[in-house]
């Protein structure tokens, strides 16, 4: 089981409403596939954390990162865990601008 952690910017156009469609997508996408965590968005920039099998994971990094809704994709961490930290979370919205709790698992 891994935990990756990246970060991007959204294209000027990508506004609240889509990233409320863009979780609920993956609420239900990652719970088939096993995967758990949390996504980060402060009106300009992504920051995301993944939780689950490594190839489940670097799978969806792959389709993440070619998403043209944001650019600048850039993984911050990737590291093996024992247990996920966002377990009851298939994928939750961190609404605010500080990243810090997504950032913090960094060091976790």
């Amino acid at each position: 089981m891994i935990r990756l952690v990246y970060f991007s910017t959204a294209r000027a156009d990508v506004h609240r409403g889509e990233v409320d469609r863009i979780v609920a997508h993956a609420v239900e996408k990652n719970r088939a596939l096993g995967i758990t965590g949390a996504l980060g968005f402060n009106g300009r920039n992504f920051c995301q954390v993944l939780e689950g099998p490594d190839a489940a994971v670097h799978d969806l990094v792959t389709a993440i990162e070619a998403d043209p809704r944001h650019s600048g994709f850039k993984i911050l961490d990737e590291k093996e865990i024992a247990k996920p930290h966002f377990a009851d979370w298939s994928m939750q919205l961190v609404d605010n601008l500080d990243f810090s709790p997504v950032i913090n698992l960094i060091d976790d």
